[in-house]
């Protein structure tokens, strides 16, 4: 007599975020964060709209994007074409980079990406572009150490968060609580470069 053995449970798909959608990424140094960020990006379509990467830190990275090629945006100037766009920006330009934020706001269809969360404005600027991104156009893929420190709108208003580590537990934990709800965050992950998703 054959034993006949049940068929495996499927595993849950794994749904990327769309042209439209807003994406935020929390993890420590050295997890993987940039690299998911350029491959989220990476997966976007640049003959539909223009992308920005507003650059913090002069990721190195950056320069290894070969397809489509970077062009380079100075703060304060919009995208002329479609395509991949990198903006060097510094913290101390926050002012500027909050008009520059109102402009790609009234504009639309022009997708953000930052790497340093933590360093954007804390105007209305950053809100409005994570509350009306949508209807506007204007995706986001972000990341950031911490959470705290950042707009809390842009990690109410992400519809897909990732979570590879926890920096501070006493400070960041309440508010990873928050966003990936009953998930127990604090079990270990099967190796490094893992995350929650």
């Amino acid at each position: 007599m054959t034993q006949v053995r049940p068929a495996p449970a499927p595993r849950p798909k794994l749904i990327l975020p769309g042209a439209e959608d807003r994406t935020i990424v929390i993890g420590s140094t050295g997890d993987g964060k940039t690299i998911l960020v350029g491959w989220l990006l990476a997966q976007q379509r640049f003959d539909k709209r223009a992308w920005v990467w507003l650059d913090f830190k002069d990721e190195v990275l950056l320069d290894e994007v070969g397809t489509p090629p970077m062009r380079k945006l100075r703060l304060g100037d919009m995208p002329g074409k479609l395509g991949l766009y990198r903006m060097f920006v510094r913290p101390y330009q926050e002012d500027e980079l909050e008009d520059w934020l109102w402009k790609v706001w009234k504009r639309g269809n022009i997708g953000l990406v930052c790497d340093e969360v933590s360093l954007l404005p804390r105007g209305d600027a950053v809100k409005s572009i994570m509350r009306q991104g949508r209807s506007k156009r204007i995706p986001f893929i972000g990341a950031t150490q911490r959470p705290v420190g950042c707009d809390p709108e842009i990690f109410s208003e992400a519809q897909y968060r990732v979570l590879f580590s926890i920096g501070d537990e006493h400070r960041d934990l309440p508010i990873i609580k928050g966003l990936f709800g009953r998930l127990d965050v604090r079990t270990p992950l099967p190796g490094p470069f893992y995350s929650y998703w």
